[in-house]
């Protein structure tokens, strides 16, 4: 006797062929993040919910923080693109370029909050065991260090260790992009002073940067 295969389940082999299946799979965990707490969020669950079994999720990622590394990756490749588009109209030689930049990463993080809360959370992805990151978020950094260098050699930058002037930057837009995401948690923030100021960094990011940007200035 001769089975009939599943129709259905010929589909998902076509529909996942190539790696399909791995960006499925970051896209549907992505989502779950948007609403959801990443504490619950279940590789089987992620199965059933994009239609394939539910071993199929392992062949690449053998655990959840293997599946949390994977969508860090992906959010910094993301955001290096960004970068790099956001440069390619500027004057990289100038302060505006770095304040454009700032302005993309900042985006970046409300438009892709799930993926950026991967990158500083060392109790869900452990970047030592993933390379693939290491190499994904280096690729960031190097754009904001070689900003910098432009910057140097063109007199606008304070001549110091150009890692030292990168933390100062960087520091800035993570604590800039950390408060904004506080403010959209508690509807009620903007009652209180510290509602306010935080108020004023949405409202007057442009200004912000620039100031964050004046700290590393000749």
């Amino acid at each position: 006797m001769t089975v009939s295969k599943s129709p259905s389940r010929d589909a998902d082999r076509e529909r996942y062929h190539h790696g399909d299946l791995r960006q499925a799979i970051l896209t549907a965990a992505c989502e779950y993040l948007k609403t959801e707490n990443a504490d619950t969020l279940s590789l089987r669950a992620l199965a059933r919910e994009i239609g394939v079994s539910q071993t199929a999720p392992y062949r690449h990622f053998d655990s959840r923080n293997a599946l949390f590394a994977g969508i860090a990756t992906w959010g910094f490749e993301i955001l290096e693109k960004e970068m790099e588009t956001c440069l390619a109209g500027q004057l990289i030689n100038s302060t505006d370029a770095m304040i454009e930049m700032g302005l993309t990463y900042l985006s970046f993080s409300e438009t892709h909050a799930e993926k950026y809360q991967l990158f500083f959370d060392s109790s869900m992805v452990d970047f030592d065991e993933y390379p693939d990151l290491q190499d994904a978020s280096g690729h960031c950094f190097d754009i904001l260090l070689e900003t910098i260098k432009v910057g140097q050699r063109a007199g606008l930058y304070r001549i110091q260790p150009v890692e030292q002037l990168a933390a100062q930057i960087w520091s800035g837009l993570h604590g800039i992009a950390s408060l904004l995401q506080l403010s959209g948690k508690r509807p009620n923030f903007l009652e209180k002073p510290t509602g306010r100021a935080i108020h004023y960094l949405a409202e007057d990011r442009r200004q912000v940067l620039r100031n964050l940007v004046n700290t590393i200035r000749v």
